[in-house]
């Protein structure tokens, strides 16, 4: 077991979701860089994992608990999936990077709520939750 591997086993479900809002910004800038460079193949691989990770985010969702900010964040895992279909199939850098913005801000988002909580409420994971399956 590497490294990575070991983190994601280990890490409370908090720390899981800022890992893949992290996973997913550096592959859409390795994407852009990648179309840039007109190597369409390796931007193929990288946007369709940025793809992965944002249908396991959005199936980790819990509606019931998560009321409004869960469906906001439905509907915004929808649309970003369906722009990085366009951006694949067009080698859109701009549709690329509209992505990636947003998951940036999720990202520090998610990094400023789990300072302000402490992250108390994550630190053992349950062991009646879904793992997230995505590999990083």
């Amino acid at each position: 077991m590497d490294y990575t591997e070991q983190m994601v086993k280990t890490a409370s479900p908090a720390k899981l979701i800022e890992m893949l809002y992290q996973r997913a910004v550096e592959l859409l800038d390795m994407a852009e860089r990648d179309v840039k460079n007109k190597e369409y193949v390796k931007a193929n691989e990288e946007i369709q994992k940025c793809q992965d990770i944002i249908t396991e985010l959005n199936l980790s969702l819990d509606l019931e608990k998560g009321g409004e900010i869960a469906k906001n964040l439905r509907a915004l895992y929808t649309y970003m999936f369906k722009t990085l279909v366009e951006a694949n199939t067009k080698k859109d850098v701009e549709k690329i990077r509209e992505v990636r913005g947003y998951l940036s801000e999720l990202l520090e988002t998610w990094r400023e709520a789990m300072k302000n909580v402490g992250n108390t409420a994550s630190k053992v994971p349950d062991p009646n939750r879904p793992r997230l399956n995505v590999s990083l």
